[in-house]
């Protein structure tokens, strides 16, 4: 990616030589936004992290992996601070241009001595070819990196030009929408303003990282950022009526929902990655309620695991977000299977072809209620054994 530079260590905050500190830098501070979780009880780095950003402009971005750095007071506030310092000062850079993410344990004062160490190897292994290890330092109970990468073309004066948009993300449990979830970090080489970078990344997350759920459970962490080195030699973007404008807004829309789903697929124990879209409410925010109602039920995401075409639990799900339900009007489809079409009830034969859809690893729920034109979808997994015994040994 021009104008960036990236690195991915083994500090020693995780055992095993595993890599546990990510370094991506920027080759000068840069046009950035970022959005953060709505948890009030928010870990130190993203404090921190939410005063560096609102000048809009970031040099650097700096994640540790197996400990979160949550829960822990003026010490984790003064951690998260003395990290800043210690990658500006190494880049010759202002501490308020480094943005600190951390993930993993919640409650347990971060160890500045592995910290320190992997900073300073970190920095010393930056690379314009580290994009990878980079995204695997970020990692903790993750399966699998992810990352997702494409091209635009922009217009410019001597004809049009390619600019890249990447996106790495970290996460498979603690995952709920409203925000974004986990930590992402997108990059650019689009020269964008701080205003529409922040806008771009906004509208991004609303239709990824906002509509995904795994255990309804939002990360003291959660961290999204954007930033943009410019390279890319066209004029600079900063509205929504800039040339160029719409073409990088739709490629990190993109990038961030294929990261999103990867999440979703990694959900701890997921074996089913399910769209569950409804429609057909008195409203989107209505048809968003009930969206989440039926993604975050235990009891819908057991049906998903168990491969059982229970809409019933459907019906129960809406109802329970506060919308009326009239059978005559309601349709439901099961991985495309209308189980429910508009009252009428399914044969045992329907059912049957519903069980055997259900088997697929990724399929949607089709929710017409019938009620007006309000629409929503969000992405989920299903609730396994290995779930349970993952979370139940966390952190011992």
């Amino acid at each position: 990616m021009p104008g960036f530079r990236f690195a991915g260590v083994h500090g020693g905050i995780k055992k095993g030589r595993r890599r546990d500190v990510a370094l991506i830098v920027a080759d000068e501070a840069v046009p950035a936004a970022a959005v953060f979780t709505k948890n009030r009880a928010p870990a130190a780095p993203v404090v921190v992290a939410r005063e560096h950003v609102r000048d809009g402009r970031l040099r650097a971005v700096l994640v540790n992996s197996g400990n979160a750095n949550a829960a822990t007071g003026a010490r984790g506030l003064a951690t998260a601070r003395w990290s800043c310092t210690e990658v500006a000062r190494r880049l010759g850079a202002a501490p308020a241009d480094v943005l600190p993410c951390s993930t993993g344990v919640i409650g347990v004062v971060l160890d500045r001595k592995p910290l320190g160490r992997g900073i300073a190897d970190a920095v010393a292994a930056l690379s314009e070819k580290g994009f990878a290890n980079a995204a695997r330092a970020t990692m903790t109970s993750d399966a699998f990196p992810k990352w997702a990468a494409e091209s635009v073309e922009l217009p410019g004066r001597d004809g049009t030009q390619t600019a890249t948009v990447a996106c790495m993300a970290k996460g498979a449990g603690m995952i709920e929408p409203d925000m974004a979830t986990l930590l992402v970090t997108v990059l650019t080489d689009a020269p964008l303003g701080p205003g529409a970078a922040g806008r771009m990344l906004r509208e991004g997350v609303a239709g990824s990282f906002n509509a995904i759920t795994v255990d309804g459970d939002t990360s003291t962490n959660d961290t999204v950022v954007l930033m943009a080195s410019g390279r890319c030699a066209v004029r600079k973007i900063r509205s929504r009526s800039s040339p160029g404008y719409a073409e990088v807004r739709d490629a990190v829309g993109r990038v961030l929902s294929r990261t999103a789903r990867m999440c979703v697929a990694d959900g701890e124990g997921a074996t089913h990655v399910v769209d569950i879209v409804v429609r057909g409410a008195t409203s989107d925010a209505l048809a968003a309620r009930g969206a989440r109602a039926i993604a975050r039920s235990t009891l819908m995401k057991c049906a998903l695991a168990g491969a059982d075409p229970n809409w019933g639990r459907v019906v129960m799900a809406l109802g329970d977000a506060g919308i009326a339900v009239e059978l005559e009007r309601l349709s439901i489809k099961v991985a495309g299977v209308s189980v429910v079409r508009r009252g009428k009830l399914p044969s045992p034969a329907t059912l049957a072809r519903a069980a055997r859809a259900v088997r697929e690893t990724e399929y949607a729920i089709d929710v017409e209620i019938g009620n007006g034109r309000g629409r929503a979808a969000v992405v989920t997994s299903d609730l396994t054994e290995a779930y349970v015994h993952f979370n139940s040994a966390y952190t011992s």
